[in-house]
């Protein structure tokens, strides 16, 4: 109407603003959203749970609702804020393979194996970006890590190796503690008790959202994302009181920030990720397509990839980002079979991993829940195959393995089989712990995901 939108026209767009905003900050804010759905979990789940407390996780049920969590390792997950005093965390000597994120899943170092002390052991001091300078300590030897967040999340994986400490003593070895306080170790038993650290759906999520904010600085990166939020009824400072409108944009943000997020997992439009053989690198690859663990590049801030990594998995480090020949960890996926279909738990399939998988700790297959991204649950209570995990893994004569994954077992090969749910969606990793070069050049080509009938495999 004379170049200007009627009324009825900018309410829509108002609407749409709001809508279209929220949708991105779905996307921007899966990470911290993780982490504090993690933490919110264990609160609940353990009371004892505090700043510098573990949670073991050892069974099967102990690691469920983790994002794309292996079933091999015994965990430490543990939680420290470090905004009024320095935490100084303590590594033995052994096969450790552990890191420390910040809050933004921003890797600041691995731990043991893969860290700068290459397994024999180390202290480090972590500090943030509020921490006062008189309560860092000076430790003689010691790494300092510099947060951009006051919260920080440890992981700590064990391994038992011929000639090397048990997990039990490499456990007993961890100290996590504040500057000032006496080296103290505080572990719960996750027992059988599951936690969720996916992140919620509907107004959950923007809840968490609304508490983490208030206990971290904004980053100048995120001042324009604040802005969005503000209009949307989250605000440092305020109670988060959305009104019917605010409601109603971020309850169907959530919805369709998610289906982009899960478009970006299982549809990955991203080349600088693709192997040669189908299977996608989940935190490895080409820049500015990888998930990088700092996130940053010359010019801009990832995120897409973060969005993408964020939302099926957890953590980063140096190391899971950048492995080298021998020493790091390499991950991969893949969300359709040999056919180019969606992997659905009502058929039945078949890997086939070829022989000398370039892995010099181990290598294991591990199935995951496409809705949850979490650990398949069945009553096989069993989502993994691999070369520790599997104790009576069965290995053909030269040298493969087949992998099977269907609602049935296929005669005679039960061990080397994974349940899955009818009318549910699967995917696998294969995670190799210090790769070796196999991996890199492409001369090692990770198998496909057949349909087959399992007649055909009956012993």
């Amino acid at each position: 109407d004379h170049s200007f939108p009627p009324p009825e026209t900018a309410d829509t767009m108002y609407e749409l603003m709001d809508f279209q905003r929220a949708c991105q900050l779905y996307l921007w804010s899966l990470a911290i959203v993780g982490q504090a759905q993690w933490r919110s979990a264990y609160r609940e789940n353990f009371p004892a749970f505090d700043r510098n407390s573990f949670v073991l996780a050892q069974s099967y049920e102990g690691r469920l609702g983790v994002l794309t969590v292996n079933q091999t390792s015994e965990y430490f997950f543990g939680w420290t804020d470090v905004k009024d005093k320095a935490a100084i965390l303590e590594i033995p000597p052994g096969v450790v393979v552990g890191l420390v994120t910040d809050f933004w899943q921003r890797g600041l170092t691995d731990l043991g194996w893969f860290g700068p002390n290459s397994g024999s052991g180390g202290t480090f001091v972590i500090r943030g970006p509020e921490t006062p300078r008189d309560n860092v300590p000076d430790i003689k030897g010691a790494h300092v890590l510099e947060s951009r967040t006051n919260n920080i999340w440890l992981l700590i994986r064990f391994l038992a190796f011929e000639g090397q400490p048990p997990v039990k003593e490499l456990q007993d070895g961890v100290r996590l503690y504040f500057y000032g306080d006496e080296p103290s170790q505080h572990v719960i038993p996750a027992g059988d008790t599951p936690s969720q650290n996916y992140q919620p759906r509907g107004m959950r999520y923007w809840e968490l959202l609304h508490e983490v904010i208030q206990e971290e600085p904004v980053e100048d990166r995120d001042r324009f994302f604040m802005y969005w939020l503000k209009n949307l009824g989250i605000e440092r400072g305020k109670a988060f009181e959305p009104d019917e409108e605010q409601k109603k944009a971020l309850e169907e943000g959530a919805i369709v920030g998610e289906t982009m997020a899960k478009t970006m997992v299982f549809s990955e439009r991203l080349d600088g990720v693709l192997r040669h053989d189908g299977w996608r690198l989940i935190i490895s690859g080409e820049l500015p397509d990888a998930f990088e663990h700092t996130q940053r590049m010359r010019d801009y801030d990832l995120f897409d990839p973060r969005a993408r990594f964020c939302y099926e998995a957890c953590t980063s480090s140096p190391r899971m980002g950048h492995p080298i020949d021998g020493k790091g960890q390499a991950y991969a996926g893949v969300f359709v079979d040999s056919k180019g279909e969606r992997l659905y738990g009502e058929r039945s399939y078949v890997m086939k991993v070829a022989p000398n998988v370039p892995a010099k700790l181990f290598w294991s297959m591990v199935i995951y829940d496409a809705d949850t991204r979490t650990l398949i649950y069945t009553d096989q209570k069993k989502a993994t195959v691999g070369s520790r995990a599997t104790p009576d893994l069965q290995v053909n004569e030269d040298g493969s393995v087949y992998i099977f994954v269907g609602p049935e077992a296929p005669q005679g090969w039960e061990s080397n089989w994974v349940k899955s749910i009818p009318g549910k969606g699967w995917f696998p990793y294969i995670r190799c712990y210090a790769p070796t070069q196999g991996w890199f050049d492409g001369s090692y080509t990770l198998p496909q995901v057949e349909q087959v009938d399992y007649k055909d495999f009956a012993k």
